[in-house]
């Protein structure tokens, strides 16, 4: 009776909680890896060829483990979504937290349905996993009115063969090939790590008897479609010859945010002064349009300064005159714009458009404004929400795509439309712009909000794909960065830096000419987002059959024999 007694307190007890420290490793390890390497795939260490691996640590722990593996996949999430978005805290910790959370929800949701449909149905995650994974990215692009940042496929923004496949897909296509290529190794090596209790249980999905048809899916599929994408974007590549188009020119003055929030008149007055001197150095130069960036202009351009009683309004009202006729160039400049509705004032953050003898041609409001930082939702039903925001007035959503014609002296007549601030990552938005006849797109931003953070390089990695979904060229004109000019093909071919390689939080001009390709709606610009729907449908379909299959199971275990 002793000998046993002494076999399980010494030996037994001592090998469990060895494989219970073992686990436990196992799963902290594998679950840094993931952030780690997700983290280096994006900006700013931007390794963007870490993403096709960074998933398989934690694939391997959602096939392979039976405890802890959603409270993991919140954990992966939480921290990998709070370090990218640290600079969120420049502006306000409470969005700070709750957007990361959110977002790691998507990471929770994805572990579940991924290990339902496998275990349900017997597929290999080589198969499931790329079309939740992309349904999921999808639905955060507009759920809750949207943030279509951190997809998985930004990552591969300056790899241009990869990402030519976009304008079929969007970018959900490049998020599709690098989780499937992800999940197929993970299928190959997860029984080398798994251990022999996971082996053994019925939670492991295996192919006793198809076992040919699991490695070509695992082995085969993945680096076929890989290999057509890479095909059809070298192909693209090779054809490209693009058109030299209007000359334009981006001011950017490096305004802290913190000076521009608060700002008194003498504030005002020394940023309009800044701008304007900018853009007077590059007289004599020959530019078709000079852009400014969001609010740039301080003072109210579509009210009768004598209305408002400011001297920066009629300062402000006068800029626009003198620039013109000086440089003799059209101009769109970032201001605000207040509309009188009886007694009430609404306000647009918006982009006014002045041809070269300084007339005000037209204005566009800015359409997708941002939740908690352009207006309040719900606060007419929670007051106290109208704290997270950092204006105390609330702006007012526009109605109207404004497409503005800019003619030239030498290059004829072009059609473009100006997105303002985050507008550039809503891939609708901007197919929409195209589908109306854009020649190509401006963006004008003001990321000073984030100062010299990662934000700026994230912005503009996200633009490089509504460029090529739509085949167009798209420039940037950014108060502290960063402006740039990206070709239809992706390029990034121009971008404002300094003496030193900074372009973060600098001051200057970027005068580069637009490129043009032979105009046409390419896949994407007319199907719009039709590849991601269809993997959620996909999806649903397999989480439904995952459903009925776990009742009928059930049904016939309980049926009495």
């Amino acid at each position: 009776m002793l000998c046993p007694l002494i076999f399980k307190e010494l030996i037994l007890d001592n090998f469990l909680k060895t494989l219970n420290k073992t686990n436990f490793v196992k799963l902290s390890g594998f679950s840094f890896l993931t952030i780690l390497l997700l983290c280096l795939s994006f900006p700013p260490a931007d390794l963007g060829f870490l993403a096709w691996i960074a998933l398989v640590p934690w694939f391997i722990l959602i096939v392979t483990e039976e405890r802890y593996v959603y409270l993991n996949a919140l954990f992966i999430g939480t921290v990998f979504i709070f370090i990218q978005l640290s600079w969120l805290r420049h502006v306000t910790y409470i969005a700070w937290i709750l957007l990361s959370l959110y977002c790691a929800a998507y990471f929770l949701c994805f572990a579940f349905c991924s290990r339902f449909i496998i275990f349900r149905l017997k597929l290999p995650l080589v198969v499931v996993a790329p079309f939740t994974w992309v349904a999921l990215e999808y639905i955060r692009s507009f759920f809750l009115s949207g943030f279509p940042w951190f997809f998985i496929g930004h990552t591969q923004y300056q790899f241009l063969p990869i990402i030519q496949v976009s304008d079929i897909t969007g970018v959900y296509g490049v998020s599709f090939i690098i989780v499937m290529v992800n999940a197929g190794i993970a299928d190959l090596i997860f029984p080398i790590v798994a251990c022999r209790d996971t082996i053994n249980s019925p939670y492991l999905y295996r192919f006793p008897s198809r076992k040919f048809a699991f490695f070509g899916l695992t082995c085969i599929l993945p680096f076929v479609l890989l290999a057509a994408i890479l095909s059809y974007g070298f192909c693209w590549l090779n054809h490209y010859k693009p058109k030299e188009g209007p000359a334009l020119c981006m001011v950017q003055g490096n305004i802290p945010q913190d000076v521009k929030f608060e700002s008194k008149e003498e504030d005002e007055i020394s940023i309009l002064k800044k701008y304007t001197d900018l853009s007077l150095g590059v007289k004599g130069k020959q530019i078709d349009l000079l852009v400014w960036p969001e609010t740039m202009i301080p003072g109210l351009l579509n009210i009768d300064p004598e209305l408002t009683g400011r001297k920066i309004d009629v300062l402000s009202q006068l800029t626009p005159i003198q620039l013109s006729q000086d440089l003799n160039t059209n101009l769109l400049l970032g201001g605000i714009a207040l509309t009188l509705i009886g007694e009430e004032q609404m306000y647009f953050n918006s982009a006014y458009y002045y041809n070269k003898e300084g007339k005000l041609v037209d204005r566009y409001d800015k359409i997708h404004l941002v939740p908690f930082g352009e207006f309040t939702p719900l606060k007419k039903y929670f007051p106290f929400l109208a704290k997270l925001v950092p204006y105390e007035i609330g702006l007012t959503r526009g109605q109207r795509r404004a497409l503005f014609r800019l003619d030239t002296s030498q290059q004829g007549s072009f059609v473009f439309g100006s997105s303002i601030c985050y507008e550039d990552t809503v891939p609708s938005l901007i197919r929409k712009f195209k589908k109306d006849g854009a020649d190509f797109m401006l963006n004008i931003t003001n990321d000073g909000w984030f100062r010299n953070s990662a934000e700026l390089d994230q912005h503009l990695a996200i633009m490089v794909f509504r460029a090529v979904e739509n085949r167009f060229c798209m420039a940037r004109a950014a108060n502290t960065g960063i402006s740039s000019f990206v070709g239809p093909d992706g390029a990034i071919y121009a971008k404002l830096s300094d003496s030193k390689g900074k372009y973060r939080e600098i001051s200057g001009t970027l005068v580069d000419r637009i490129k043009l390709v032979e105009k046409y709606n390419p896949f994407y610009t007319i199907c719009g987002d039709w590849f991601s729907i269809l993997c959620v449908t996909a999806s649903l379909i397999m989480l439904i059959m995952s459903i009925f299959k776990g009742r009928i199971v059930c049904q016939k275990v309980a049926k009495p024999r």
